[in-house]
């Protein structure tokens, strides 16, 4: 009997890792161009058009954008850049923590769309609390999707910033369509065919007219 307990406890604790690893999970979803991986400063693999598109990667490996663009999945986000750009996820606790280290511009956005802009050299931590994504810049600077989906803010290094982790609903106007008054005698429909004005004036058109006629042995 205590056999079985350390074998099922032991069965729970590599499920548990399993689960752990699997949302420390990198994968690349989208890719164009040329691409390198880095880890450590070393390159240890470029992907150019063509080339198979490796499922599972390191949680610290360094994506740099030779040229077209990339699209990078972990922790539930999808971080994306373009030529120049060069970003880092890695993971600390149940954090996803990005830096950007290249020339160019890095996107994080949650899975309701909401987005992180990171500068270039900056770096920031972001976690999903209930209806809520939490995003801290620790380093540099990013601009965030405000929480209300209508506008956008920077956020510097050592401040704090949130927005929906799902789907921001609109209200519905609920408000009563205007009554149609009913056709009566006392209110008929104007069917009348109004006719524009014209320049010419009828009078003047007769008195032409006549002239014309006098004027005729």
């Amino acid at each position: 009997m205590q056999h079985l307990k350390i074998v099922l406890f032991a069965a729970l604790m590599l499920s548990v890792g399993f689960a752990a690893a699997a949302d420390k999970t990198v994968r690349i979803t989208k890719v164009t161009g040329t691409v390198q991986l880095m880890k450590s400063g070393v390159v240890v693999m470029t992907i150019k058009p063509g080339d198979a598109i490796p499922a599972n990667l390191a949680a610290n490996m360094t994506f740099f954008v030779v040229s077209g663009s990339i699209e990078v999945e972990a922790g539930g986000m999808k971080i994306s850049g373009v030529t120049g750009s060069e970003f880092r996820p890695t993971f600390s606790g149940g954090s996803l923590v990005v830096a950007s280290e290249g020339r160019a511009s890095v996107e994080v956005k949650n899975s309701a769309g909401q987005s992180v802009i990171m500068t270039s050299n900056s770096e920031i931590k972001m976690n999903t609390s209930g209806a809520t994504t939490n995003v801290e810049v620790q380093k540099g600077r990013a601009v965030v999707t405000d929480a209300s989906g209508g506008g956008t803010k920077m956020v510097n290094a050592g401040e704090t910033a949130s927005f929906p982790s799902g789907p921001v609903v609109v209200a519905q106007n609920n408000a009563p369509a205007p009554k149609e008054e009913p056709v009566t005698q006392d209110n008929p429909i104007d069917t009348a065919v109004y006719v524009p004005q014209t320049s010419v004036i009828v009078t003047q058109e007769a008195t032409e007219s006549s002239e014309v006629s006098g004027s005729t042995p």
